[in-house]
């Protein structure tokens, strides 16, 4: 896999918008210096996941017996019900304070979002070892791109308010619920279930 073809899938499913997203909803309430940390924590775990995963994805589907069709079928319907909770902002309130101030969310939400850990393991699955170099470098300039955009945002959210970033929360929900339905879409045919549409 070339270096551009592997980055032009990750800015599509961990780039800037995603994660601007989630860095808008989950630091909405603290201080600048925690929404800092936040970003710094969550890039570091993002590079650390993903590479585990480029490195060992390979073995880890072998070993469950997973099909590419399956983790597209799965990635689709979390990432739907996601989108779901965020147009209609069913935040999980009810668990409690987040005491990470937005790690976890940040973290677990959108750099290792389900669309983004299953095309990992589908391009893993796909690659040799040499291949996987360029693989991983696209991913490391995508997660050193979203921080970048993370940084110049934090400094933008001085000026502008809440109430403008939440409208594009709505409207970046809406695709991402869009793009949920594509992969359950995607995830049938690869598994047969439905007829590939021409």
């Amino acid at each position: 896999m070339k270096f551009v073809e592997a980055f032009s899938i990750l800015i599509a499913v961990v780039g800037p918008p995603k994660i601007l997203l989630a860095f808008v909803s989950d630091t909405e309430h603290v201080d600048s210096r925690r929404r800092w940390r936040v970003a710094l924590t969550t890039t570091a775990m993002a590079l650390g996941t993903g590479l585990f995963v480029i490195v060992a994805g390979r073995l880890l589907i072998q070993v469950f017996h997973i099909s590419g069709g399956a983790l597209m079928l799965a990635s689709g319907v979390i990432l739907f019900v996601h989108a779901l909770d965020l147009v209609l902002d069913r935040r999980p309130h009810s668990h409690g304070e987040d005491r990470t101030g937005g790690t976890h969310e940040l973290a677990t939400a959108y750099y290792a979002n389900p669309v983004a850990v299953a095309y990992l393991f589908l391009m893993a699955d796909a690659s040799t070892l040499p291949s996987s170099l360029p693989l991983a470098g696209a991913y490391v300039a995508v997660i050193g791109l979203d921080f970048v955009a993370i940084l110049v945002l934090g400094i933008l959210l001085r000026y502008v308010k809440m109430t403008y970033a939440w409208v594009l929360v709505r409207v970046l929900g809406v695709l991402l619920a869009a793009l949920g339905v594509d992969l359950i879409i995607t995830g049938l045919e690869q598994l047969n279930v439905l007829e590939p549409v021409q």
